[in-house]
């Protein structure tokens, strides 16, 4: 028996060790912590690749873009920020300088910076986003230092967030107001103006009775429907005002024009003009909107001239055309 136990104790031992031989012939890593930034402090986040640099810097109005201090979208700052805050890295992909493959060589990578100061808070290069569509491939530092060329997985898919043009950073809202503070419209289009003023619709007697009845503890002071009416008393389509009013609350466009062609607008007559009183006036210029095409246009809201989707300029023109009582042709008959 004792020497069964010897053999046994024997043959434990061996496997114990070839168990343990094997473990250490694996490849072990340990994943770099990257500590969170406070973005409060960035001020400055660079964003480059081989043809472009895209600087946005924090101002005491907010953030802009380049030297000419356009305003950038709040939401994709906020996006970015979050992305910036905190990053995890999920696995070590490559440590075979084979950049290309994951889209870090020069042509392809996305090289970000986020500064505080001079002090930099954030620094990595992004390449493509992964298979799962759920994490990003990067490197950490700048690509100029053989011991950085490391390619990880990120958690998140936030390629898209950064590798943007300029222009893409930019605030694309060109009008915006609370419907319900709209007093008062004026429309001119086609040679013909109107202006539709906000009122409350009176009750019947009858109606006021009926509802005293349903509820005996109503307020009398419950607010009135609004109604629209022209100068002439005459009762406007209330559809049509609620959906123009609703298409020009939050307008935003698809680009912007360059200074030369934001100039030529000053020099011809908008094709659509309307004005809205609330406690300021807005006044929202429409140019050549007969093609069914992209639409320049104009605001008093922002500085910047701007070009608007067709689709979204057709529906202001409808809108406008039932209000002003302007027979719409369908471009689909035949002549």
């Amino acid at each position: 028996m004792k020497k069964e136990y010897i053999i046994l104790i024997i043959l434990i031992i061996g496997l114990s060790a070839y168990l343990g031989l094997k473990k250490d012939g694996q490849v072990h890593y340990e994943l770099p912590t990257i500590p969170k930034v406070d973005t409060t402090r960035i001020d400055r986040v660079e964003i480059s690749r081989a043809d472009r640099l895209v600087v946005l810097d924090k101002g005491e109005k907010g953030w802009t873009i380049t030297d000419k201090k356009f305003p950038a979208n709040p939401d994709d700052i906020e996006q970015m920020l979050g992305t910036l805050k905190e990053m995890k890295l999920s696995a070590l992909v490559s440590e075979a300088k084979d950049l290309a493959r994951y889209e870090l060589d020069d042509p392809h990578a996305v090289k970000v910076k986020a500064l505080a100061g001079k002090e930099v808070l954030r620094d990595f290069v992004i390449g493509k986003t992964a298979p799962s569509n759920n994490h990003t491939f990067i490197c950490l530092n700048d690509l100029s230092d053989d011991k950085t060329r490391t390619v990880y997985q990120a958690n998140g898919n936030f390629k898209n967030q950064f590798d943007r043009e300029a222009d893409d950073f930019r605030d694309k809202n060109v009008l915006g107001f609370d419907p319900d503070s709209v007093k008062k419209i004026t429309l001119e289009q086609q040679g013909k103006t109107v202006t539709w003023v906000k009122a409350q619709a009176l009750k019947t007697t009858d109606q006021e009775k009926d509802e005293t009845k349903k509820d005996p503890t109503a307020e009398k002071a419950a607010p009135k429907e609004a109604i629209w009416k022209n100068e002439a008393g005459s009762v406007a389509d209330q559809r049509s005002i609620s959906d123009l009013l609703s298409s020009l609350s939050k307008l935003e466009c698809q680009s912007f024009l360059d200074d030369d062609k934001a100039a030529r607008l000053k020099e011809i007559q908008p094709s659509c003009k309307i004005l809205l009183e609330t406690d300021r006036t807005f006044v929202l210029n429409l140019f050549n909107t007969n093609d069914h095409q992209d639409v320049e246009g104009s605001c008093s809201y922002t500085p910047y001239a701007f070009i608007l989707t067709s689709y979204k300029a057709e529906d202001i023109v409808s809108y406008t055309n039932k209000l002003l009582g302007i027979e719409q042709q369908d471009s689909t008959k035949s002549d």
